[in-house]
């Protein structure tokens, strides 16, 4: 047989990232493979949510151990849990209760989605933070908690009232007005939250335009991971944590 030059797959074999993420979440993947660079391979399992409740979001943990051996079989190199309301929803320390029970079962390192969120914060300096989500009231007054007790001062939060399925069909034309109307001039710097939400497209379009830095959770989530994985980037185009790539701090 005579010798044959295959196209081969630059993302296969080299490193693997592992995504426990909700059921309904459509946006993280296919975000994640357009941005993250050469080399990374995503292997996801998923934890059941319909809705997007604090009653849901607690119930979503308890598929997490089974995710975690399923994960543990692909042998990543590390491994997200990638919902932000629901690494926060039971307040400080959750996110790291969920990192260790992750750790124990997959034996590489981990990260949560609002674990990445304090951490990104912090690396670019954002003390007062302004905070848009697609979330019910309910649901972000668990997320301005989190963030208070994590040190932050939130200026201002608005959501858009959604949940489950609703979130993801959102287009980022949306969610560029709603992080215009959520900032104020007295926040350092603006979060957009939910990994199913389409906020990674619009960041550097925002940054230019409100003149400060912004964050989203799939944007925090990547850095995080990154980070972990020793890869130094940086990942132009997708906002400034990202392309300066600031570092890691203590909590992951």
């Amino acid at each position: 047989m005579e010798d044959r030059a295959f196209k081969l797959n630059p993302n296969i074999g080299k490193t693997k990232v592992g995504l426990i993420l909700p059921s309904v979440n459509c946006i993280l993947e296919p975000e994640l493979y357009a941005v993250a660079p050469s080399g990374i391979s995503f292997h996801a399992a998923r934890v059941f949510l319909a809705e997007t409740t604090p009653e849901a979001l607690i119930k979503m943990e308890e598929d997490l151990e089974s995710a975690a051996r399923l994960m543990a079989t692909v042998n990543p190199h590390v491994v997200a849990y990638a919902c932000t309301s629901g690494s926060l929803i039971k307040g400080l320390g959750w996110d790291r209760v969920i990192i260790d029970k992750i750790q124990s079962i997959v034996g590489c390192r981990a990260v949560t989605t609002s674990t990445a969120m304090v951490q990104g914060l912090k690396a670019l300096g954002i003390k007062k933070v302004a905070v848009a989500t697609p979330y019910l009231d309910v649901v972000n007054k668990h997320e301005v908690a989190f963030l208070k007790s994590n040190g932050f001062d939130v200026v201002a939060c608005e959501g858009l009232g959604l949940s489950g399925p609703a979130v993801r069909e959102q287009k980022p034309e949306t969610v560029y007005e709603l992080a215009g109307r959520v900032d104020k001039p007295e926040a350092d710097g603006l979060f957009i939250s939910c990994t199913d939400f389409r906020a990674l497209e619009v960041i550097e379009a925002l940054e230019h335009d409100l003149g400060k830095p912004v964050t989203s959770s799939n944007q925090v989530t990547l850095w995080a991971m990154l980070k972990l994985l020793g890869q130094p980037g940086p990942v132009k185009g997708y906002g400034r944590l990202l392309s300066e790539m600031p570092e890691l701090g203590l909590l992951a």
